[in-house]
């Protein structure tokens, strides 16, 4: 029976939004080249904007999760290899040495390796440790898992899928690894569909034909055994399934929540999907099948979702790596999309679409928000940005400035010489402190710099910052246990002497400063379409980065010292703060009154790295032409 939280999260999938479907086929569609002519990655990225809701997909930020667990039916002699594996394969998926790492660097994707239930536990600070069991039982005997450990699995699925997929770029590809999960998944499809074993069971991890008719006869068995569990999902995945599998059903879940595209990859995960769509048929029209794999359930799995995958390669590694491969296809596809010129900017006759009158744009609407171009009339745009410019220089000014009567003369709005000279004072002097003393931070000081922050630059000022404030030692502390995880696991890219230097960096300034700013990035702030943010999408989180170096500055200036702490994972400090799915936590700063002032940044003083000359970065008209480099005398 189905948990309450599990209905309420299904209730919450909506469908795919028809008129970003309608604005993605009417952008394709202007575009230089004959209608359709994209062939599968037009459908694909129309499909995507529906998902997504937005005209313009956008896959720049995917999130690849490879869950792990063991099964207890390979006591039946069903793999070729032992549970000791899927160990052995964490520990190298950790150290960034399998084939999903290699591909999901080269996708600009980051991978999340979780423990949803391996027989052994692994102690590393980029494992994330979600185990419900230590291994399934063997379905053979008795139910794989217990009622409560089947939905403890699914919910807490749901919480990563939820956490992982955030506004902008959003997309998660589903990868597994646990020794025996194609003898689960197969059982599973057989059970779900109603079809012979024989018609789904293959090789698997290369197993010897004997092998693989001795799989069919163990899942012949189990599905007499499990009578009960054919046909029902929920009732399915519990007798039959493995905790990886579910997990990755609650993935999906709550990725469609946040509106993912969900990539599918081989055997495994498409079973899961064929779960998680039995459980809510809307889900269907959130998968992307990455690839067909040679496993012939495989293929019965993608015909009951209803998918065309992306790739067919002949793959059959798992672990996420034929999502992985489409992947880059899909940002491709949204690159070409963005990029491409449409017939009225390359001025192309075109007979497909009715002609468009230049200095005109069609009107197209995602969901309520108009995508068009309004008009603005010069003087009065020009009055407007006289008027706010008199506001935010009256907002700006330091309090001892600002007091009624005051007159914002010309000279008010320009800078003295001694003035400047403050300005860029703060600029070199400005260090990222680790050290901090215990004093106390006066409130309008905080109050000053955070109002700094507040009047940073951002793109069609959108403001999308918010400033959360940690006094408390409790909550310090667990910032400092997930920041110092992430400092040990950075270590290992790095080798001796390298390797000891960086530890020495400490990250203690969260325990010891007075306060801890989380500085937050909310790109739903302003609706859909925010002036300057439809081509570039990051431009939330650049705006946010000039809120921080307003921080930064403003602090030096009142002799406060500030260190940015970069190094955590964003779903740890989104669950410690509390902060919802869609925010971003772009930097930890710690605030205080430093041990002492250093004459030069810190990793330069260690021998870390020294500043590079401007004239080596400096480059005139186009990149890497460089201009004459100025004269000594």
């Amino acid at each position: 029976m189905l948990d309450h939280r599990i209905e309420e999260a299904l209730a919450q999938i909506e469908r795919p939004d028809a008129q970003a479907e309608n604005a993605a086929r009417a952008r394709l569609n202007q575009l230089t080249k004959p209608r359709g002519s994209l062939g599968m990655c037009e459908t694909l990225l129309i499909q995507s904007a529906g998902i997504q809701k937005r005209a313009l997909p956008d896959f720049d930020h995917p999130h690849i999760v490879v869950m792990a667990a063991d099964h207890g039916i390979v006591e039946e002699g069903v793999s070729a290899y032992p549970s000791e594996v899927t160990v052995q394969m964490v520990q190298n998926f950790l150290a960034g040495g399998a084939a999903v790492n290699a591909l999901a660097r080269a996708a600009h994707a980051q991978v999340h390796v979780v423990d949803m239930g391996m027989a052994t536990a692994v102690d590393h600070p980029l494992l994330l440790q979600r185990a419900v069991r230590r291994g399934s039982r063997n379905f053979l005997r008795e139910e794989a898992m217990t009622e409560s450990e089947a939905t403890d699995a699914l919910l807490a699925g749901i919480a990563l899928g939820q956490s992982l997929a955030e506004p902008g770029g959003r997309v998660v590809a589903l990868g597994e690894m646990g020794i025996g999960n194609t003898t689960t998944s197969a059982a599973l499809l057989a059970a779900l569909v109603g079809i012979d074993p024989e018609d789904v069971v293959g090789i698997g991890t290369g197993v010897t034909e004997a092998v693989r008719r001795h799989k069919v006869d163990v899942i012949r068995s189990a599905l007499a055994f499990h009578r009960t569990a054919q046909r029902d999902a929920f009732r399915a995945l519990q007798c039959l399934g493995g905790y990886e599998i579910a997990g990755l059903v609650g993935v999906a879940i709550g990725a469609a929540q946040r509106r993912a595209v969900i990539l599918l990859d081989g055997l495994i995960s498409t079973v899961a999907g064929v779960v998680a769509q039995r459980l809510e048929p809307r889900l269907a029209r959130y998968f992307i099948a990455g690839h067909q794999s040679e496993e012939p359930g495989h293929r019965i799995a993608l015909e009951q979702l209803g998918l065309t995958p992306v790739l067919q390669l002949g793959m059959r590694l798992g672990e996420a790596s034929g999502a992985t491969l489409a992947l880059t296809v899909l940002q491709a596809s949204a690159r070409a999309m963005r990029e491409m010129a449409t017939f009225e900017e390359a001025s192309v006759e075109h007979a497909h679409d009715e002609p468009i009158e230049r200095g005109q744009m069609k009107k197209e609407t995602v969901g309520s928000h108009p995508v068009r171009v309004l008009p603005v009339a010069k003087d009065r745009g020009a009055a407007c940005a006289e008027a706010a410019l008199s506001q935010e220089v009256a907002c700006a000014v330091p309090h001892a400035l600002n007091e009624p009567g005051f007159s914002y003369a010309k000279e008010a709005l320009e800078f003295s010489e001694h003035e400047r000279a403050a300005v860029y004072k703060a600029i070199f002097l400005r260090r990222d402190i680790r050290q901090f003393a215990r004093d106390p931070l006066p409130e309008d000081v905080l109050r000053r710099i955070l109002d700094a922050g507040h009047h940073g630059p951002s793109v069609g000022f959108m403001q999308p910052w918010n400033f959360l404030v940690i006094r408390g030692q409790e909550t310090k502390e667990r910032l400092w246990r997930v920041v110092d995880r992430e400092r040990m696991a950075a270590a290992l890219h790095f080798e001796g002497d390298r390797r000891d230097e960086y530890l020495r960096l400490k990250v203690e300034g969260i325990r010891e400063a007075p306060i801890t700013v989380c500085i937050t990035s909310d790109p739903t702030r302003g609706g859909a379409h925010v002036l300057g943010r439809n081509s570039i999408r990051d431009t939330d989180r650049f705006s946010v980065s000039c809120a921080i170096e307003n921080i930064w500055l403003a602090a030096r200036a009142e002799n406060v010292a500030v260190g940015w702490v970069s190094i955590y994972q964003h779903a740890d400090v989104q669950q410690i703060l509390s902060i919802p799915p869609h925010v971003e936590p772009v930097g930890l700063l710690t605030v205080g009154y430093p041990l002492e002032w250093p004459q030069e940044p810190l990793l330069q003083r260690s021998g870390w790295r020294q500043r590079i000359p401007l004239e080596d970065l400096l480059f005139e008209e186009t990149w890497g032409r460089q201009g004459a480099k100025p004269s000594a005398d």
